[in-house]
C-alpha cells in the first residue's frame, strides 16, 4: 500500500468517528512490510477519556496487536489531521519511524493548543537535542478530504 492508501484508511476512521458523534479523527499504524498493524478514531467523549485522540487509540491498538513496544519503531502513523502535543509526545516516547498527516493542527476549528504547539513544533524544539528522535514527517497528505469532514462536525 502507498502512502495515499493509507491515509484513505485513516480518513475512514475519521468518518467513523463522525457517525459515532465523536470529533473527526482517525489514524492507522502501518508496520514496515505495509500491513495495518492498529487503528482508530477519537473515542474521547464515548470513554470518558482526554487521553483517546484518534492517534493514541490506533497505538494502543497497535501495541496491542505487535504485544512488542519495539516493534512499534519501525511503524508509519497516518492520521487525519496533524497530532497534537500530547500525541506527538506518545508517538516520540514509542519512536515511531514516520508519521503523515492531511490538515494541520491550526486547521482544526476553535482548537486550543498547549505551548502553541502540535508535531511540526515538537520536532522543531527536538531537532538536535540529545535522546531525541523524531519521526520523518509528512504533512497536507489528501488534506482537502480530510476538512470537508472536519468541516461536517459541530464544533460548538
Amino acid at each position: 500500500m502507498q502512502d495515499e492508501d493509507f491515509m484513505r484508511r485513516a480518513l475512514a476512521m475519521a468518518e467513523a468517528a463522525l457517525a459515532a458523534g465523536q470529533a473527526p479523527f482517525g489514524a492507522v499504524v502501518a508496520d514496515a512490510a505495509g500491513q495495518v498493524v492498529g487503528e482508530g478514531h477519537n473515542t474521547v467523549a464515548a470513554d470518558r477519556d482526554a487521553t483517546a485522540h484518534g492517534e493514541v487509540v490506533a497505538l494502543r491498538d497497535a501495541w496491542g496487536r505487535l504485544g512488542d513496544r519495539q516493534r512499534l519503531a519501525d511503524c508509519t502513523l497516518y492520521t487525519s489531521c496533524e497530532p497534537c502535543l500530547m500525541c506527538s509526545c506518545a508517538i516520540t516516547q514509542l519512536g515511531l519511524r514516520r508519521v503523515v498527516f492531511a490538515a494541520r493542527g491550526t486547521e482544526v476549528p476553535g482548537a486550543k493548543r498547549l505551548f502553541d504547539a502540535d508535531l511540526t513544533g515538537a520536532a522543531a524544539w527536538a531537532t538536535g537535542r540529545p535522546g531525541w528522535r523524531m519521526p520523518e514527517i509528512r504533512g497536507g497528505l489528501l488534506r482537502a478530504e480530510a476538512l470537508a469532514i472536519m468541516a461536517r462536525y459541530d464544533w460548538g
